[in-house]
């Protein structure tokens, strides 16, 4: 008896969106820390500020989820080290642009220009 496989199925080969390992969520535990850590450290009590910076910090966190899934769809293309240099730069870009954005709309919040 011989085992038959389809090209077709082998190449139509796709990535759960929702498949969690248990190094997942020791990531979601350790970024959500480090998020908690920086935000205290800021010494912010305005709840508009603290949220602003929480908000961001989840919409960063999904945008690295998003980006590495989108990534991993080019991995095979690029290979695997191109694959993580062009990650690793693209999400740095992105919080540096995140972190201007956070401190304009900051001083523009304590100066009385942005009221929340």
């Amino acid at each position: 008896m011989t085992h038959c496989t389809s090209p077709i199925r082998s190449a139509l080969r796709t990535f759960p969106l929702f498949q969690f390992r248990i190094w997942h969520l020791a990531l979601v535990v350790l970024y959500v820390a480090i998020a908690i850590v920086e935000i205290k450290d800021q010494r912010r009590s305005e709840p508009a500020l603290i949220g602003l910076a929480a908000a961001g910090f989840a919409a960063y966190g999904l945008l690295c989820w998003l980006g590495w899934h989108a990534m991993r769809r080019v991995e095979p293309r690029l290979g695997s080290v191109v694959v993580v240099i062009v990650y690793a730069v693209t999400m740095a870009a992105i919080f540096l642009v995140a972190t201007i954005l956070y401190l304009a709309l900051e001083y523009a919040y304590l100066t009385g220009r942005f009221p929340i």
